[in-house]
């Protein structure tokens, strides 16, 4: 998933945790490094911090040109 850079500050300044299932940051309060959280959303447990998130490939930041 390709995410704006606006965003992932956002994120990362917020501490919210990125869902793989739902494809979005969907809970707060998810340390930078987490793993395996709980989604508020859809229930699973496979949510991570953003820095972690961007670490494993999950996401990344788009190019500005």
């Amino acid at each position: 998933m390709i995410i704006d850079p606006a965003t992932y500050e956002d994120a990362t300044q917020q501490y919210l945790g990125w869902c793989p299932e739902c494809r979005a940051f969907t809970r707060e309060s998810t340390e930078p490094d987490a793993e395996s959280y709980d989604c508020p959303d859809c229930g699973c447990n496979d949510v991570m911090g953003a820095e972690q998130a961007l670490l494993l490939g999950k996401i990344s930041i788009k190019e500005t040109p």
